[in-house]
């Protein structure tokens, strides 16, 4: 609330601010006119423009003004012979007067001859940036200028001359000079229309016109990201980009997605794309093991209203410039900047509800569940008395602890409760962010200062997120040709979870619905069948766990994430030699985490995790040191990167333009983590301890986790890079793009140590040829394009020499090792070779819209971990021995339906099919079983799953019959051949050697989507905006949900499964010969069907999704001329709001049943700036 009054408080200074901004109050003696124009402008936000020799040597002035209006006050300040003024468009131009009397002293003329004056002028484009190299010359002259880095020129012309200013990309703009009474502000528009609007991009290195860019390059803006609600801005991208899969992983307020570009490119490393922000690199600083890192990722620190364009680079032609770091693409993030001539106050506030997740499973309720263990109890007499309560009562009752009677009369008290767990454990949760901006600048300095911070609940009770942050850029030309730039980022996040030992979904979803979070008295409640089995701690019934309530777990025991980051680029640019232009870059980041695990004694989760577990016996100590732990961890990552770049930009005789770099690239990266453990913990004092050892049997302390109580780990990587790029472009028709890197790092051995990494692109613009361009208006653009080139990663965590990790036993008083890896002195850099084609067409003035890319991958020397024969002395050894291939297909479509004056409707969507397979693998055949995991096998996609087709349930037995491929072999002229034909088999009575044997398991899919992209719309009626957003993904199998193995038992049994609660489905399983179900039989233990893949325990992961579904209005100009306040909008943002899919989970996109749900969530924006 205190930030809140804040800011309307500071709205309203601004309010009346602007009320009295038009009037001067300035008392000065014989002072410069350059402190007096500088006073104006502060007080009036008007922008001052002049020849800065005109203001140096106009005499000193005396004036004295109170609250005088500013053209009086003009009139007062240039009543002399020598300037005069213009006000144009809250621009203030100071120019020297025309009628001069010879009797007055004159000014110096800037020209050497009569009818010859000096133009003085800036060029921007049509957002008001800049726009160095453009060409000015005066029409029938020989020679011209170039406008610097500011977009400035000055060129000496005729009264009666014309004068032309020409850019590759943009329209020329020619100008009389008579017409140019004062400082020349020329505008450029792109030449053509372009799908993303985009006519410069960024690729970090430099910005090239897109004219000029050959390679697969998408871009989004600040306005696509505008509707986002409170998330991350990867989420925000979800769909709106062909070729880039974005992945929600988790609902957890600030966690950030997973971005995957054109498919797989590794199976050992790292899978995320390379991020670069403002420029330079983000090295990566996940620090902390033992915390969450999609919270900790450095991506997540830059709120989506900082951001002005997020580019990606996705071909070896446009991101080859990154060499060993660019195979999984790269993403180019720009930041707002401050801009010329305007300063400007924004603030946006959301306020936000994240609704509580459903529960979609179809689990059975108290009275079903009731009946469902009686069941239990009569086909399996006697029960397994760990059972469900049903059965433990009438165990009970066996033994003659309790009634029969008693034992009934508890049992119809539990067909009474049905305890919604969902309602129990998650909530509706409020969220809310701010964020206020600073820009501004002129023709020598711009800045821009932003501040952000969040505050999440989450829907999981106890579960809070929080996040703030500072950005500060600015810019400064030193002179003309000498540029500095700083930019600083500062992030600090913290977030605060309960923690049950338990997966808290899995449990609101399998507890039963008989038990109940608080007795009548309002205490806790505790539950007799989620944790009651002898598999917490071995298999010590002495020490089972009777009192658990996952409410009180997670009020008591609480995780506590803190991340801290600051990172700073420094950057000077000179232009020298008329077209070259040195550039050089420091950018170094400091990030420190702190992981704070605390137990609280009495809670499951401080038994089940205790330290001294392994050293109890039945009947033991445990209880007794059940007096919670807490464990703590920090890490911290410092890391720099230098670059030295040289740039040659030249255009010659108007349709010539060259634009070249090479550029040095210097990095480092070091790692520090620390953690210790206290396995006494009295959190109410905050007092942590060691528990005494003196009653710990002496045969029983070599059991002692002694690692546990401390560790300590360092990691450092460096690198050097050198880095060549050209761009070349004929007439606006023909481009060629060449870049080559040359790469070495030190965790390499030295004879691969440095890898030659190359690209080559080609494109055609057919619209600027003159057969077509008299048909301009139907066909607007038209590119054809080429790529081919190589990228490269490498996996940092396989090392050149061999490591090992100590363990606590000791041999001959020396500690042994507990893990050894060995080193692998000649690993090889991972290539990728590609091949990039493109289509871009635009018809109609751009009414409609399209992109097409086809391109096809190979991945070389792909790392994989390969068993060696027995005589290596390793069982298996990280090797380059694979290679990987993805094919594939981009279409984006964007189309104007409807457009009037006041009415737009645009339709846009964008879809990407891969196709993945490992062509050269040291796994070569289809494994022997059918596991529960996935596999790499030569032939087939990454993440394969392998397994067994369902066939039926044997109703005379109730055994499950499954198809497999049975081996058939004979020889064959001296040589044994080897066919597969289908054959059923009863899983529950073949042994695994024989399944082995004589049989393999089928194909069954693989992990991965085939196929994703996303569709949106938006409606536009005067300042009204109505958008939509689906992503869809299709073609990928996930395991589906099986109760039998989901459960908080993992892999077991039927009966035991059956402790906790059931799909409905169970109802109607084998009971008797005759049954006729898909549901087989129970055993006691555990079963084939149970431990093995089957065609029914992976199924689509197919989706279609609304994640964004956004009406906004925006202030008209009318309603805002009345006001100090140049914008106004409101948004109500829905997200998250439709699922389709045939998944039986909770979230196919997530690819898991359970951890932290997506859920739908509703803000309500509002934007107000000045």
């Amino acid at each position: 609330m205190r930030f809140i009054a804040l800011m309307l408080f500071a709205c309203a200074t601004l309010l009346c601010g602007k009320a009295a901004g038009q009037t001067i109050t300035y008392t000065g003696t014989k002072v410069p006119l350059q402190d007096v124009l500088t006073e104006v402008q502060k007080q009036t936000k008007y922008l001052v423009m002049s020849n800065s020799q005109l203001i140096k040597d106009a005499p000193p002035v005396t004036i004295s003004a109170k609250s005088m209006p500013l053209e009086p006050f003009l009139n007062e300040l240039f009543k002399g012979p020598h300037l005069d003024y213009a006000i144009e468009n809250r621009t203030i131009i100071i120019r020297r007067k025309r009628a001069l009397t010879m009797a007055m002293p004159r000014i110096p003329e800037d020209t050497s001859r009569q009818g010859v004056k000096v133009i003085v002028g800036v060029v921007t484009d049509s957002s008001g940036q800049p726009l160095p190299g453009v060409s000015i010359r005066i029409l029938g002259r020989s020679g011209g200028t170039t406008t610097n880095q500011a977009g400035q020129f000055s060129i000496k012309a005729d009264n009666d001359a014309v004068l032309s200013a020409s850019y590759i990309g943009y329209r020329a703009v020619t100008m009389r000079v008579p017409a140019i009474t004062s400082t020349a502000a020329i505008k450029m528009s792109a030449a053509s229309n372009d799908l993303s609007t985009i006519s410069v991009v960024s690729n970090g290195f430099q910005n090239r016109k897109q004219i000029a860019s050959v390679g697969s390059i998408s871009t989004v803006t600040a306005k696509d990201l505008e509707n986002s609600g409170i998330t991350t801005f990867d989420k925000a991208l979800a769909g709106k980009m062909p070729g880039v899969y974005v992945r929600s992983v988790s609902g957890r307020p600030g966690e950030t997605g997973q971005i995957i570009i054109r498919g797989v490119n590794t199976l050992t490393g790292n899978v995320n794309p390379l991020y670069v922000l403002d420029g330079m690199p983000l090295q990566g600083d996940e620090v902390s093991a033992s915390m969450n890192s999609l919270i900790t990722n450095g991506i997540g620190n830059i709120p989506p209203e900082n951001i002005e364009s997020i580019t990606i680079l996705k071909d070896a032609t446009a991101a080859s410039i990154y060499g060993s770091r660019a195979a999984n693409g790269v993403i180019v993030i720009t930041t707002k900047n401050g801009k010329m001539g305007s300063d400007y106050i924004n603030y946006t506030g959301k306020l936000g509800v994240t609704m509580r997740p459903e529960n979609g499973f179809n689990f059975m309720n108290s009275k079903e569940k009731v009946a469902f263990e009686r069941g239990l109890r009569d086909d399996y007499y006697p029960p397994y008395e760990s059972g469900g309560r049903v059965i433990q009562l009438l165990s009970l009752a066996d033994k003659g602890a309790i009634t029969y009677d008693e034992a009934e009369k508890q049992i119809a008290l539990l067909e009474q409760t049905n305890t919604d767990w969902i309602k129990q454990l998650y909530r509706v949760a409020n969220s809310q962010s701010h964020n206020i901006s600073f820009s501004g600048g002129n023709t020598k300095t711009t800045y821009y200062a932003g501040f952000n911070f969040q505050d999440s609940k989450g829907s999981l009770i106890e579960n809070k997120f929080q996040t703030g942050g500072f950005n500060m850029k600015l810019s400064r030309f030193v002179t003309n040709k000498l540029l500095f730039r700083v930019n600083l980022y500062t992030t600090l996040k913290k977030n605060v979870e309960g923690q049950a030992g338990v997966d808290p979904f899995k449990y609101a979803v399998f507890a039963n619905p008989y038990e109940k979070p608080y007795n009548a008295d309002g205490s806790y409640a505790s539950d007799l069948t989620y944790r009651a089995i002898p598999y917490d701690v071995g298999s010590n019934s002495a020490l089972y766990y009777n009192t658990f309530n996952i409410i009180r777990e997670l009020r008591e025991n609480r995780l506590t994430n803190t991340y801290g980051n600051i990172r700073a680029q420094f950057t000077v640019e000179y232009d020298f030699l008329k077209h070259f232009k040195y550039t050089g870059n420091v950018a170094g980041s400091y990030t420190s985490v702190q992981d704070k695990d605390e137990s609280f004694g009495g809670t499951y989760r401080s038994w089940a995790n205790n330290w001294l577990n392994q050293t109890s016996t039945a009947g033991g100590v445990l209880p007794e040191h059940n007096r919670g732990y807490l464990q703590e961890g920090s890490g911290r990552t410092l890391d720099y990167t230098i670059r030295n770049t040289v740039e040659y930009s030249n255009t010659f005789a108007a349709k010539h333009f060259v634009q070249a770099f090479f550029a040095n690239e210097f990095g480092a990266v070091q790692n520090d983590k620390f953690s210790h453990f206290n396995p006494i913990y009295l959190q109410q004092y905050g007092i942590a301890g060691y528990p005494s050892w003196d009653l710990i049997p002496d045969n029983r302390f070599l059991n002692l986790q002694l690692p546990r109580l401390g560790s300590t780990y360092t990691r450092e990587n460096r690198s050097a890079s050198f880095i060549g790029s050209l761009a070349y472009v004929y007439d606006n028709r023909y481009v060629l793009n060449a870049n080559v890197r040359y790469d070495g790092v030190d965790i390499i051995g030295s004879e691969n140590q440095f890898s030659p990494l190359w690209s080559a692109g080609v494109k055609w613009n057919a619209h600027n040829e003159s057969f077509l361009k008299d048909n301009a208006s139907t066909i607007s653009r038209l590119v054809l394009s080429v790529g081919y080139g190589y990228r490269g990663s490498i996996n940092r965590s396989v090392y050149p020499f061999h490591t090992y990790t100590l363990g606590t036993a000791v041999y001959a008083n020396i500690p042994t090792a507990i893990d050894f890896q060995f080193g692998n002195p000649v690993i090889k850099w991972e290539k990728k070779r590609e091949t990039n084609l493109g289509l871009e067409l635009s018809l109609f003035n751009g009414r409609i819209n399209t992109d097409w890319r086809y391109f096809t991958e190979e991945v070389m020397d792909l790392l994989d971990n390969t068993r060696t024969p027995p005589s290596v002395g390793r069982p298996s050894a990280m090797v380059n021995v694979g290679n990987l291939t993805n094919k594939g297909l981009e279409l984006n479509l964007r189309v104007e339906a409807v457009k009037t004056k006041d009415f737009l409707w645009e339709v846009g969507g964008n879809i990407t099919k891969v196709k993945n397979n490992l062509s050269n693998v040291y796994e070569k055949e289809v494994p022997t079983v059918g596991n529960n995991y996935t596999a790499n096998i030569q032939g087939y996609p990454v993440n394969s799953w392998f397994g067994y087709k369902f066939s039926h349930v044997d109703p005379v037995t109730g055994g499950l019959i499954v198809l497999a491929q049975k081996r058939n072999s004979k020889l064959v002229g001296g040589k044994v051949e080897t066919t597969f034909s289908d054959a059923e088999i009863d899983l529950s009575k073949i042994s695994t050697a024989d399944l082995t044997a004589l049989y393999r398991p089928y194909y069954l899919g693989h992990s991965d989507p085939e196929l994703y992209g996303g569709f949106n719309t938006r409606v536009t009626y005067k300042t009204i905006e109505l958008t939509a957003n689906f992503v869809y993904a299709d073609g990928n199998d996930i395991i589906s949900f099986r109760d039998r193995r989901e459960g908080p038992s993992g892999v077991t049994s039927d009966i035991v499964a059956s402790r906790t609660n059931r799909l409905k489905d169970n109802l109607y399983r084998w009971r008797q010969a005759g049954d006729i179900t898909d549901i087989p039989i129970y055993r006691t233990a555990l079963s084939n069907y149970t431990q093995y893949l089957i065609s029914t325990d992976v199924e689509s992961g197919a989706y279609l999704k609304c994640t964004e579904l956004s009406l906004s209005w925006r202030a008209p100009r009318q309603l805002l001329a009345r006001t100090a306040m140049k914008t106004l909008k409101a948004t109500l943002v829905a997200n998250n709001v439709l699922a389709l899919s045939p998944y039986s989970g909770t979230d196919a996109e997530t690819k898991t049943p359970f951890g932290y749900p997506n859920t739908r969530m509703y803000t309500l924006s509002l934007t107000v700036g000045f």
